[in-house]
């Protein structure tokens, strides 16, 4: 913010720098202290970069990439590295670190690249994904209690269907109840 205000000229330099020193924070950080790295802005605050560079660049250009063969085909890509992630990534993988960057890297390329009438535009855009995306904040926040009710009454969490009726119940009774009427300006 203080860049933006007093140093606007060089605002694209500090953002891209700052990704720098915080990814690189991060990759020490999940070497030596991996608990903290998790928790903490500096090494985490490069992902959020990712995202500031890309509105960056939207805003000082005005639009997204308008290259039609790059946005039929990297949205794909991008959908493929968080997809990877997502299979094959376990707790031996050091987070946030430089592995970190495949899922950010996908997201990037479908926020940029994506748009208009693409398959992945229409597959995120559904009825599905959307409900999740509206519940996702309410799923954040239920996850680790209700987890960990779970496993002390000794239930699995990943595989008991009762554990998760009640974090998708707990997700929606709080968007509906707590989310959507605080986003009420009347209220």
């Amino acid at each position: 913010m203080i860049t933006f205000k007093y140093a606007k000229a060089h605002l694209r330099t500090v953002l891209i720098v700052s990704f720098f020193i915080s990814l690189l924070l991060s990759e020490w950080g999940s070497r030596n202290y991996p608990v903290f790295n998790f928790y903490v802005l500096p090494t985490r605050g490069w992902e959020l970069l990712a995202g500031s560079v890309l509105a960056y660049y939207e805003l000082h250009f005005g639009h997204r990439s308008n290259n039609k063969i790059f946005n039929q085909i990297l949205p794909s890509i991008g959908m493929v590295l968080i997809c990877y992630s997502i299979m094959f990534f376990d707790d031996q993988i050091l987070h946030p670190s430089r592995y970190t960057l495949i899922p950010i890297i996908g997201v990037c390329l479908i926020i940029w690249f994506s748009g208009g009438n693409e398959i992945i535009t229409r597959m995120l855009s559904s009825k599905g994904f959307v409900a999740i995306g509206l519940i996702s904040y309410s799923l954040y926040l239920w996850h680790y209690p209700v987890f960990a009710f779970s496993k002390m009454a000794n239930l699995a969490p990943s595989s008991s269907l009762l554990v998760w009726v009640v974090l998708i119940l707990s997700s929606t009774f709080s968007y509906f109840l707590i989310e959507t009427p605080a986003r009420n300006k009347n209220n």
